[in-house]
């Protein structure tokens, strides 16, 4: 069975309220839908959220790559041929990981469909529920104290906190947030590159003195700074994760090489898709790193793939997957996001399942 061609549709998300990190504030997103269309009718798809910030990529510029370099390689392929397609895709230009991601994602959910299974199924992962967080939008300390109550209320036991702006006024954010904390509790801060390793270490040392709940600190410092994230790993006791710092399986590799991180986030959008963030989280594993499952703001339809490469892979111990709780809109796919729980859709009833066991360093 040939692959006929791939179409694209951008689609404007508005969200239920503004997200702000360091780097942007966000009220709607742009995604780009993409279709893999087989020559028996079957269309497998996916989708893209551009991210100039982390990827450097807009919506013109994913719909370029899957509309030329992508389709070129793709058409006339057969679509069983699938670890040959990836390859082909990967190398018909150079970087553009979003995008490739859209497709990639297009092309296995063709496959899965042709073989009547599901991804998580393919993957050879165990239907269970995952546990998920809720990120705290970078704002006053007293609104994210009052934000961090109603998320604590709605059953969230991880508040991912943004930060990264002001290292004062950071200390004050999350003493603010601190305060209505409950026991089993605990806080994720991510500081999107906003510090230099010598703020960073001060700043975690203050908070271990505190004794702040903390599981990890994620990207304290510049994507591109190794030195400064391996310092801050080793002179500090608290968990230290690379986010904007692994993107491909090749940075995941130094990183564990040079050990100047204690954990891994993994998004689909950085990396380029399933299979090469399967390899990031095996090298990882390899190396006793545990991994969280990120996303970009996504709908459900990236964000979906995502949750079953997480119930799959035994080295993801964490997730970071609440994009479709943000959006006003969620397409119809095989994980249902209910507030604090990710669950495939067949099990959504269920009261037997437990929690996928989050583990960390």
């Amino acid at each position: 069975m040939e692959i006929s061609y791939l179409e694209t549709k951008r689609k404007m998300i508005p969200l239920n309220r503004p997200f702000v990190t360091s780097v942007r504030t966000v009220t709607s997103i742009e995604n780009v839908e993409v279709s893999v269309m087989l020559e028996d009718g079957t269309a497998g798809r996916g989708a893209a959220a551009p991210a100039l910030a982390v990827t450097g990529e807009s919506p013109s510029s994913i719909e370029a790559v899957i509309k030329g370099p992508a389709a070129e390689a793709l058409a006339g392929a057969p679509s069983g041929a699938l670890q040959e397609n990836v390859r082909k895709l990967k190398e018909s230009c150079y970087g553009n990981f979003s995008a490739k991601a859209a497709v990639e994602m297009a092309l296995i959910n063709a496959f899965t469909k042709q073989r009547r299974c599901s991804l998580l199924e393919w993957l050879g992962g165990e239907p269970s529920v995952l546990e998920n967080d809720m990120t705290i939008s970078m704002e006053e300390p007293e609104r994210m104290k009052n934000t961090a109550e109603q998320y604590i209320n709605e059953g969230f036991r991880y508040l991912k906190m943004k930060v990264g702006d002001d290292v004062r006024k950071d200390y004050q954010r999350i003493l603010a947030i601190a305060e209505v904390l409950p026991p089993g509790v605990m806080l994720r801060i991510d500081a999107n590159q906003g510090w230099t390793s010598k703020e960073a270490i001060a700043f975690i040392q203050q908070l271990e003195k505190e004794r702040i709940p903390v599981q990890f600190i994620e990207q304290p410092v510049a994507a591109g700074d190794w030195e400064g994230l391996k310092k801050v790993t080793e002179s500090t006791g608290t968990p230290i994760m690379a986010d904007e710092s692994c993107k491909t399986y090749t940075d995941a590799r130094r990183l564990v090489e040079q050990r100047a991180c204690d954990m891994i986030n993994i998004k689909l959008m950085k990396c380029g898709g399933l299979l090469e963030a399967w390899k990031i989280a095996d090298v990882a594993e390899a190396a006793g790193i545990p991994c969280m499952m990120g996303s970009m703001m996504e709908s459900t339809i990236s964000a979906s793939p995502a949750a079953e490469l997480a119930l799959a892979h035994p080295n993801i111990k964490m997730i970071d997957l609440d994009a479709p709780n943000w959006i006003q809109e969620n397409n119809a796919t095989t994980i249902s996001f209910e507030g604090h729980q990710i669950k495939p859709l067949k099990h959504a009833q269920s009261s037997s399942v437990t929690f996928k066991e989050e583990e960390s360093r």
